[in-house]
């Protein structure tokens, strides 16, 4: 499908800040790990500010930055708004934060996003209503396009059997908080591994499954020096991480199916397209013969 990369959000800070006496009932509660992300921070918080949903509270995490003036920027920007918490830690890695902010959470609803994404300005409004419409759906997640140093669009037909060699679900997602403490959160197995990967895993070895809302929502900052390429070019980092995540994909029914999303969609949202190629594999790993198959060439290609 054709997409238009030169319209990403938070360019502009579009709406007024929520600054009000009283306290916050939000509904949503969006947590950012931050770790001397200065350079992009501005987008990424436009990008919230922009939101139709309102409802919300922003905790995040720093975790140990090392630039004072990225530190400063953080204090500086949670004076701006009411719903922005901002909490300190030693560096600790991804889970450590993430596993902080949902400690620090007071909704049931969890949104993770990361300090250089960004997000339509309707993204926490289809994924609450989403989780509103289907109350048996554990999380709730749209599909997305990586932009910066690789530009692509990534709609991927759910399927628990591709999971567990390939995550076909990158963090575009809210998650009910009692479904991620089920689980007991993100494993702290490592400063640095695939913990997005692995707690999609905990949630699928557990029984559970998503509602897929069928728009690009999420625009996924690819980085050379970004942490997934942190991990998949360190050889052990690599291994220690796939190895790891081999052992709770034994633990996932492939026969898992999403609900997909049925309900109003903003008009503005771009509607995703799935592939024929895609859906027939789809179909196919809801088998474990399938999912052999698929995997055998997947690793052959990758090879």
């Amino acid at each position: 499908m054709e997409f238009d990369f030169s319209k990403e959000p938070g360019k502009r800070k579009l709406k007024e800040n929520v600054i009000r006496e009283g306290k916050m009932a939000p509904k949503v509660s969006v947590i950012t790990p931050f770790y001397n992300s200065g350079k992009d921070f501005e987008q990424t918080y436009n990008c919230l500010i922009n939101q139709t949903f309102e409802d919300f509270e922003w905790i995040i995490v720093n975790d140990g930055s090392t630039k004072k003036e990225d530190v400063t920027l953080l204090e500086k920007l949670a004076e701006t708004d009411l719903r922005i918490r901002v909490f300190h830690q030693e560096n600790g890695g991804q889970s450590k934060a993430k596993n902080y902010g949902i400690a620090q959470a007071v909704t049931d609803i969890i949104v993770f996003i990361d300090a250089d994404d960004l997000v339509e300005d309707f993204y926490l409004e289809v994924l609450y209503r989403a989780l509103e419409k289907y109350p048996k759906a554990s999380w709730s997640y749209t599909d997305l396009v990586g932009f910066a140093a690789q530009e692509y669009v990534w709609c991927k037909t759910f399927s628990a059997g591709r999971m567990t060699f390939n995550n076909i679900l990158v963090n575009a997602a809210a998650f009910r908080k009692s479904a991620i403490e089920m689980v007991g959160g993100f494993p702290e197995v490592a400063k640095h591994y695939d913990e997005d990967w692995a707690l999609y895993l905990r949630l699928l070895g557990a029984g559970m499954y998503p509602v897929h809302i069928p728009i690009i929502g999420f625009w996924y900052r690819k980085s050379e020096s970004g942490m997934q390429q942190t991990v998949r070019k360190n050889e052990s980092l690599r291994a220690e991480s796939d190895r790891y995540i081999g052992e709770l994909a034994k633990k996932v029914n492939v026969h898992i199916r999403a609900e997909m999303y049925e309900g109003l969609l903003p008009d503005c949202a771009v509607k995703s397209a799935y592939s024929k190629a895609d859906k027939i594999m789809a179909g196919m790993m809801q088998f474990k013969l399938g999912v052999w198959l698929i995997k055998t060439i997947y690793h052959s290609k990758k090879a």
